[in-house]
């Protein structure tokens, strides 16, 4: 799980350069047609990272209503009042991560070894080990090249690129 979570950690200095810049406007903007909303990638990138952290043990940092708005199938919303602000939005990812990273080190091993209990994840992820794995790195970076392409589609520019790990 360490080089899972060094990773994380390296996707999450990616992050902060992807996240500069976006402010409220930009919560339910759909710059390119059938593109998911910055608002919406940044929640459904914390509600699911919480997610990762009650497998783990933790209980859950992001309000329960938050579920409703950013769980795996949702949509996103073209209403800004229907998400947080962007900052309480960018915070909340912050913190789950953080805290992500090390509920997984001290996650009990029977727990991290036990069947997935998100059904639709298990065949490609079958202990909660493997799938809390996914989300600190697969899922995280989906996301994020998710949000590069929507701030490329918005016109916010080129973003700084962080230096390559040694």
């Amino acid at each position: 799980m360490n080089d899972s979570v060094a990773q994380c950690r390296y996707l999450l200095s990616m992050a902060e350069p992807i996240l500069a810049g976006l402010d409220d406007v930009h919560r339910s903007a759909e710059p390119q047609l059938g593109t998911k909303t910055a608002g919406w990638l940044i929640g459904h990138l914390a509600v699911t990272g919480d997610g990762g952290r009650r497998l783990c043990g933790r209980p859950p940092l992001c309000p329960k209503e938050w579920r409703a708005k950013f769980n795996p199938g949702t949509q996103p919303s073209r209403n800004p009042a229907d998400y947080p602000p962007m900052e309480q939005l960018r915070e909340m990812f912050r913190a789950v991560y953080a805290d992500l990273c090390i509920a997984v080190t001290e996650a009990d091993a029977a727990r991290m070894d036990s069947a997935n209990p998100y059904e639709p994840g298990r065949v490609a992820f079958p202990t909660v080990g493997q799938f809390v794995a996914w989300m600190l790195t697969g899922h995280l970076a989906y996301h994020l090249g998710q949000l590069v392409a929507w701030r490329a589609a918005a016109g916010l520019g080129r973003i700084p690129q962080p230096a390559t790990p040694t």
